[in-house]
């Protein structure tokens, strides 16, 4: 019988190398034998969270981390506590829950700062950019961002380091700087290629195909989409995987390649169906709108208006002002479809 704090250092070892299922089994077992001690079953829980996250299994991951956390409380281990909250915040926010998850993020940062945590702080900056981006509010999101990295940087963490630039990437994009975001995306994807972070790597080559996109250069983009859909098929990860096959759609749209557009939207809403994600949903149902405007007019008007109302319902600020955008464009003058906005 294998030693649980063995398991647990494979598990660790696994996710380390973005191999996030065989990670979870490992933290499944070592959780299951951690028999009476709490820390070591907490850490494990906390652990199996992180692998589920990542592959796009956001309520088992909530539930392993809300257990971690109750745990962790028991055994009087507050800066557990305060790394399960954070998970949990992560796992919700996939599933649209930001305002809840930006809440308990700033639970988290009261936390880390009574703590004297500064890794827990610089942390948490980071995923409140990513909920501020979600949200809407870019300005907050970039100053989080940024807030992140030069934390990241002082605690010489160049994996922070490179998340938070990828964040800034995508806001940046969003902002309407294409410019900006390739050049974040361009700094995070040397370092994530250097620290040999598979997950890094292909986020970012999305993130550098995205700016591609929008700065109208569509064949570079595309042969960025294909370097990070090939990591995220290796690795699991069904929500990136989803969204890199959505823009990998919509680049095709503004190539004239409907087919392989057609194809790739239909498999990113099976996975987006599959993995519950709202906001992948809301950028599938426009993009298939778009895609069929010319053809089944009525229909593709019912999914913008359908798309614009669950952004609102949602409170996706950012799918709401796209949403109104495509919506406005099809009722004025469809011949200016697809845009390329998103």
């Amino acid at each position: 019988m294998k030693d649980p704090y063995g398991l647990l250092t494979e598990a660790d070892a696994e996710r380390a190398r973005s191999r996030y299922g065989a990670a979870a089994a490992l933290y499944r077992e070592a959780a299951a034998r951690a028999g009476r001690d709490a820390e070591l079953k907490a850490a494990a829980l906390a652990g199996l969270g992180d692998a589920l996250r990542m592959v796009g299994r956001f309520a088992e991951a909530a539930r392993s981390y809300e257990r971690a956390r109750l745990l962790a409380v028991k055994t009087g281990d507050e800066a557990a506590v305060l790394d399960a909250i954070v998970g949990r915040a992560l796992a919700l926010r996939a599933t649209g829950e930001h305002r809840e998850a930006a809440g308990l993020l700033r639970r988290a940062l009261r936390g880390y700062d009574r703590l004297g945590d500064r890794q827990g702080r610089a942390f948490t900056l980071w995923a409140l950019g990513g909920t501020m981006r979600i949200r809407g509010d870019i300005s907050k999101a970039i100053d989080f961002f940024e807030q992140a990295r030069e934390l990241f940087e002082e605690l010489g963490e160049r994996g922070g380091v490179g998340y938070s630039l990828a964040g800034l990437g995508g806001a940046w994009r969003v902002a309407g700087r294409p410019d900006r975001s390739e050049r974040c995306y361009g700094e995070a994807n040397a370092l994530f290629t250097e620290l040999k972070d598979t997950f890094g790597t292909a986020y970012s080559f999305c993130g550098l195909g995205n700016a591609r996109r929008m700065e109208g250069d569509f064949k570079e983009a595309l042969a960025y989409f294909r370097k990070a859909e090939s990591r995220y098929r290796r690795i699991g990860d069904k929500v990136s995987y989803a969204y890199t096959l959505w823009a990998e759609a919509t680049t095709c749209h503004l190539l004239g390649r409907r087919g392989r557009a057609e194809a790739a939207l239909d498999e990113a809403v099976r996975l987006f169906r599959e993995t519950r994600d709202r906001r992948g949903l809301i950028y599938c149902a426009l993009s298939q709108a778009q895609l069929h405007m010319g053809t089944r007019r009525p229909w593709a008007l019912r999914r913008m208006r359908e798309a614009l109302r669950r952004a609102q319902k949602y409170g996706f600020k950012v799918e709401r002002r796209y949403a109104r955008r495509v919506l406005e464009a099809a009722r004025k003058d469809p011949s200016s479809l697809p845009l390329n906005l998103a």
